[in-house]
């Protein structure tokens, strides 16, 4: 037996007619065919059926008693938007033919009704509704084995969440692949970078994902019962053909905890507690990338404390390095929270401001430059400092960036020192 007949044997249509004779007809006609049919007399007598055996599929007439057949379709879509609908009439008229389409009949079959011609319109809703419900049965396999999962999965169709699994759910404490759509309409901060600032690119976090996840690596996700972060590495795999995306949190906190351990250890200056100089090498890398992509601002400082060679002589190594602590906190407390404060080497720090041109940076230095001037050092007193700075250019490598402020530092050393000089 073909699948579509096979098919149909397993289904219930709803067939209404008035007309004693011809619902005889039809009757024992799409009986043989399709053998949990339920007959109604009208529209009224049609929905109530309809409310109470939920068939497959509806056949009806269109001019009835009580309620007619679009009425009762009208009734129908109300509560079922999907069920397909075939229509018998023996009108032309304009009017009903646009109340159809407005209902979203599916078939018409004109009467006086050929019986090959209604099985017909039959089997194509019946093939509609095979194929919808074995896609279901495929979606429902797929979500069964993505729920199945202790990773967090969210599955991106054409820019839209078209599923999250209950991992995900219960990590954000809600109930719903609802509520989650809810949460990226509003976008409301959900993923953020490794530095804990919001990913959006001045947009939506979903779209950040979607137009570079090579980019987020790790990221960071917070629940509705906790304000902490938590660490993720994030997976993507794709099917460009389709625009589709399957995003895998794993989480990765204990590693996370490790890897930070290690990275104070590598990436921190002893000293002062600043980020050293190998730690500001991949500030720079990033924030070069980020200029260069976005064509936004960047710009760094590079400042010495003037004579601290004499400091360590007079004062002793140990004087000295209070003084170097007492300066980088200095700088730490007086830049913006997005800057970026180093220990270059030695008496050196750089400063890597983004979002900053020339100008505004040459006005951070020469209020950095006033409040040293202004501090006293215990033991010590008075110390200044020199600064260079400069901004980023397209072209620049981080070597050529940094020997232009290192020019800028020697200017203001040889210019006189605890001044700043801006490198063009």
């Amino acid at each position: 037996m073909p699948p579509i007949q096979d098919f149909l044997s397993t289904i219930a249509l709803l067939y209404v007619e008035d007309d004693p004779d011809i619902r005889l007809q039809m009757v024992r006609f799409l009986s043989r065919r399709v053998p949990r049919l339920i007959i109604a007399e009208n529209g009224r007598d049609g929905l109530n059926k309809f409310m109470v055996n939920h068939p497959d599929i509806i056949v009806t007439d269109i001019m009835m008693p009580e309620m007619d057949g679009l009425q009762m379709a009208k009734a129908i879509r109300e509560k079922d938007r999907d069920i397909p609908i075939v229509v018998m009439t023996a009108h032309n008229d304009d009017d009903y033919f646009i109340r159809s389409i407005d209902l979203g009949i599916d078939r018409y079959v004109l009467k006086p009704t050929n019986p090959r011609f209604l099985i017909e319109a039959v089997e194509k809703c019946a093939q509609l509704l095979l194929s919808k419900r074995q896609q279901e049965e495929a979606n429902h396999y797929v979500r069964f084995l993505l729920d199945a999962q202790p990773n967090l999965l969210m599955v991106v169709t054409g820019g839209e969440v078209e599923y999250v699994n209950q991992a995900f759910l219960n990590f954000l404490g809600i109930s719903s692949l609802d509520d989650f759509k809810k949460m990226v309409v509003d976008n409301e901060d959900l993923v953020f970078s490794t530095h804990g600032s919001i990913i959006n690119e001045g947009g939506h976090w979903l779209e950040a994902l979607l137009a570079a996840p090579e980019k987020y690596s790790v990221v960071y996700l917070k629940t509705n019962k906790s304000v902490k972060l938590v660490p993720f590495a994030l997976k993507t795999n794709s099917l460009p053909e389709q625009n589709r995306h399957l995003f895998s949190f794993i989480d990765i906190t204990n590693i996370e905890n490790e890897k930070r351990q290690l990275e104070t250890q590598a990436y921190t200056d002893g000293l002062t507690g600043m980020c050293n100089r190998a730690r500001l090498q991949g500030v720079l890398e990033a924030e070069l990338h980020r200029a260069r992509r976005h064509n936004l601002p960047v710009s760094i400082i590079l400042c010495d404390i003037d004579h601290f060679k004499l400091v360590n002589d007079t004062h002793g190594h140990q004087i000295g390095d209070d003084v170097l602590k007492k300066f980088a906190k200095l700088l730490r407390e007086n830049v913006r929270i997005e800057d970026v404060v180093a220990r270059w080497g030695g008496e050196e720090f750089m400063i890597v401001s983004p979002l900053n041109d020339a100008c505004a940076t040459g006005l951070l230095a020469e209020k950095l430059r006033r409040l040293i001037a202004d501090e006293s050092f215990a033991k010590v007193g008075h110390v200044t400092c020199s600064f260079g700075v400069t901004q980023a250019r397209r072209e620049d490598t981080i070597r050529t960036l940094t020997e232009r402020a290192d020019k800028a530092l020697y200017q203001a050393k040889t210019g006189g020192r605890n001044r700043v000089e801006i490198a063009g």
